[in-house]
């Protein structure tokens, strides 16, 4: 008898927010990312894809407090913020 595939819960996946914050130092990359379990937050830093460090939150305003914890200690240990740049009708000669 064949077997069916069963979607995976959402207990069992996060879906990934987004970045809230990415960082850079010598030809490293670091991401801070948001993701949404069914009844709580994680956030996790990634460097160069390979997670450093990740906690679940109860709340989403814990989750944002952590967030700006772990970018001050790495804005401490030489981490250098990327900021997107806008883009605008300055940036785009006529």
């Amino acid at each position: 008898m064949p077997t069916r595939r069963t979607r995976p819960s959402k207990q069992e996946t996060p879906d990934d927010v987004g970045t809230l914050w990415t960082m850079r130092q010598r030809g490293s990359r670091a991401r801070c990312a948001l993701l949404a379990w069914a009844s709580e937050w994680e956030l996790r830093v990634l460097i160069d894809g390979e997670t450093l460090l990740s906690e679940r939150c109860a709340t989403a305003d814990d989750a944002f407090a952590l967030a700006q914890t772990w970018k001050q200690r790495m804005l401490e240990h030489n981490w250098q913020q990327v900021l997107p740049r806008a883009t605008g009708p300055l940036d785009h000669p006529a």
